[in-house]
């Protein structure tokens, strides 16, 4: 209890210092910002990122399946996932950054999924989130990477043979787990569609970085590497999720992304204005799905 007290105490302090580092940013830049965030169609764009990044959730929403019917879960069906997805997505803003994963817990067991199962899947989401997040953030910052291992005497061999290590370890867990708690004979199916699922986030990773890499090029012409962006994305969502305390990452995505950016080349108001402006569309993206969830079901007159 002691310990994750003193985690909670420290997650929220790097979460206080990286808002400030935000506010920190945003001062002295707000009529440029203003100036940005009133372009024609800034709305249109908002709308339509946020449209995309709700399609994009969906592979999330997926891996999730998947990971249940690797080990046997066939009391819910891949629509009844989605929407079990869709309907608890939005409680990650609530305080700490995984209610979300709770409620979807809670409410896939009222549908008859079995509690061993979901634990399951709940315990591999976490792992391979953080495999594929940190995969798509390494490979298309790759190059960056390099340079400041080069700086610091640290050989590019080393750090990819640490990269490897690691990914292999999140997948071999998930054959082991799923033979402690399930049939031996899941192992292989385990093993195979852990890393389905990997892929499935991996795409997630991806889209999200294109949708950044569309803010920036409506509120900072200029072209910059886009595989950097990609990269500065997928980093950003990984520091969010990992740092307790801070609801869906708030502050802390912002935070990496202004440094990131800003580290390839962009100023700092711009860089700032696409943090702010991911955060509206991936806001309006979960409620987005929430309210589509919530619609059907009062359309369905379908009891909660």
């Amino acid at each position: 209890m002691a310990n994750a007290k003193i985690i909670r105490v420290g997650g929220a302090v790097i979460a206080v210092a990286a808002m400030y580092f935000v506010i920190r940013s945003v001062y002295g830049y707000t009529d440029q910002l203003a100036e940005m965030l009133q372009r024609p169609h800034f709305i249109v764009v908002v709308l339509a990122s946020a449209l995309l990044y709700a399609v994009a959730l969906q592979l999330v929403g997926l891996a999730w399946f998947t990971l249940l019917v690797s080990v046997g879960e066939m009391a819910i069906s891949p629509v009844r996932a989605l929407r079990v997805f869709a309907r608890t997505q939005v409680y990650k803003y609530l305080p700490t950054n995984v209610i979300h994963l709770v409620g979807r817990f809670v409410l896939a067991s009222r549908y008859g999924a079995a509690k061993d199962t979901l634990s399951y899947a709940q315990v591999m989401e976490i792992i391979l989130m953080l495999l594929a997040s940190g995969s798509v953030a390494f490979l298309f910052s790759f190059s960056f990477l390099l340079k400041i291992g080069e700086t610091y005497g640290v050989s590019r061999y080393v750090t990819s043979s640490i990269y490897v290590a690691i990914g292999l370890a999140a997948l071999i867990f998930a054959p082991i787990v799923a033979g402690r708690y399930f049939k031996q004979s899941r192992k292989r199916r385990a093993f195979l569609m852990a890393a389905l699922s990997v892929g499935y986030y991996g795409l997630f990773f991806v889209a999200n970085g294109l949708i950044v890499i569309f803010l920036v090029h409506v509120l900072y012409e200029p072209t910059i590497e886009w595989k950097m962006v990609i990269g500065v994305s997928a980093a950003g969502w990984l520091l969010g999720f990992v740092v307790p305390g801070a609801p869906g990452g708030l502050g802390v995505r912002e935070a990496v992304f202004i440094a990131g950016l800003t580290s390839i080349g962009m100023p700092t108001a711009p860089s700032a204005a696409v943090a702010i402006t991911h955060r509206v569309v991936t806001l309006l993206g979960d409620v987005l799905l929430s309210a589509v969830e919530f619609g059907y079901r009062k359309w369905a007159a379908q009891p909660d």
